[in-house]
């Protein structure tokens, strides 16, 4: 499974998250101590929101732990608000186009693992999804087009933490038929 990181709070180097703690998400990524795997190793991605009207991302298909741009980049970056993914692939090509998190103008998305259920819900997904979303982008477009366009039919997109609880609740609720 992937292993993700959520920060926000005062302006820290990146490095200070991902690198310095003992038990850091890259440690982790090479040496897990829970999981079916002890390496995540399939590719990593980071974003964060800084200077600019978008947040910057950085994507990689090699392993956290051994890419010499991310500990550069990590030691140049702060930010107040950063989401870091590392992959273990669950069947998915390692490309960085499958790295998180994904960008869509000022929103940045990761997720976690596979959604039971998603092959039962997905045409369901796919026809809530605003045509107009379907123009060519730098990622597959599906997962993350079905989930902006259901948070605009749950939520005012105007609060980061309330997209994400509606998103998780509106997956429950198909998941589970709640």
């Amino acid at each position: 499974m992937c292993r993700w990181l959520a920060y926000s709070g005062s302006p820290v180097l990146i490095k200070e998250l991902l690198l310095d703690p003992k038990h850091s998400l890259i440690d982790q990524s090479l040496h897990a101590r829970l999981g079916a795997e002890t390496t995540n190793g399939d590719g990593f991605g980071i974003g964060w929101y800084g200077v600019g009207d978008t947040p910057g991302v950085f994507h990689s298909i090699e392993p956290a732990w051994n890419d010499r741009n991310l500990r550069d980049l990590a030691g140049h970056i702060r930010s107040p608000l950063v989401l870091a993914h590392i992959r273990a692939s669950s069947g998915s090509p390692v490309q960085q186009t499958n790295c998180h998190p994904f960008r869509h103008g000022r929103w940045l998305f990761v997720h976690n693992g596979v959604i039971q259920g998603y092959e039962a819900m997905r045409r369901d997904l796919m026809l809530a999804v605003d045509p107009a979303l379907f123009a060519a982008q730098p990622y597959d477009p599906r997962w993350w087009r079905q989930m902006q366009d259901l948070a605009r039919h749950v939520i005012d997109m105007t609060d980061a933490r309330e997209m994400a609880t509606s998103l998780a609740y509106t997956l429950a609720k198909r998941a589970y038929r709640l």
